[in-house]
């Protein structure tokens, strides 16, 4: 089965000449705190690399990137090279290729079987440099994910169609990825909800933010900062 992700081969976004397959406001997201945090030159690990249009954008920003995907088939910068590694197995040949700074999983976790033993291996590879740990996936409790879920009982980005060509089989609201952090003695992540959803029809745009509206004064809970946001982008320093 042929493996696509957001946008399939006919995305919109690029960097570059490259394909985007994320939201791109995530990778530039990603770009900018790593400038905030890190010294320029430092080794960053592209966990997930897809074609390349983080490396190459992360590599731009003037950092030492190396790419790992499950096949550098399709592969697009010419300034990073990229390495074939099965995120289901042993990271042990990431770590062959550090230590890093930063260890980037941007829209990986959703697509393998054990989220939480990779969630294991990453924190033990960082934990070496106390590297940055950034870990991207679709959120499924923004509002558009919510609609969804009551109306046809799916989450936005997690339907059997993602399932059999996407290889979304892993759901993971932000709560839980937290749970599995705490689990290995991680505290302190920040998260950033990205890419509010747009419909194209402008009167659907305005009913969706009437529901969001009415989500946000029902809501029993105090954080609502997951409400609107297609992307979740978790952050820590191990």
């Amino acid at each position: 089965m042929k493996i696509r992700h957001r946008g399939g081969e006919n995305t919109a976004s690029s960097y570059g000449s490259i394909p985007i397959h994320a939201a791109e406001s995530v990778h530039k997201k990603v770009a900018e705190l790593l400038r905030d945090r890190l010294p320029p030159h430092a080794a960053v690990a592209d966990i997930g690399a897809g074609q390349g249009a983080l490396s190459q954008r992360l590599h731009d920003a003037g950092f030492n990137v190396t790419a790992f995907d499950l096949s550098s088939e399709g592969w697009r910068s010419s300034d990073v090279v990229c390495r074939e590694c099965d995120f289901n197995g042993s990271l042990e040949q990431i770590g062959q290729h550090g230590p890093f700074g930063a260890l980037c999983a941007i829209e990986v976790i959703e697509h393998l079987e054990n989220p939480r033993a990779f969630l294991r291996q990453l924190i033990e590879l960082g934990r070496v440099s106390h590297a940055w740990l950034m870990i991207s996936t679709p959120n499924p409790l923004d509002t558009f994910s919510a609609i969804t879920m009551y109306t046809r009982g799916i989450f936005n980005w997690f339907s059997p169609a993602h399932y059999e060509g996407g290889g979304h089989i892993s759901i993971l609201p932000y709560w839980l990825i937290d749970e599995h952090l705490r689990f290995f003695g991680v505290t302190g992540q920040e998260w950033r909800f990205l890419s509010p959803f747009e419909h194209p029809s402008i009167l659907k745009r305005l009913a969706y933010g009437a529901v969001s509206r009415l989500r946000r004064l029902a809501s029993r809970s105090g954080n609502l900062v997951y409400f609107d946001g297609e992307s979740a982008l978790m952050y820590v320093q191990l």
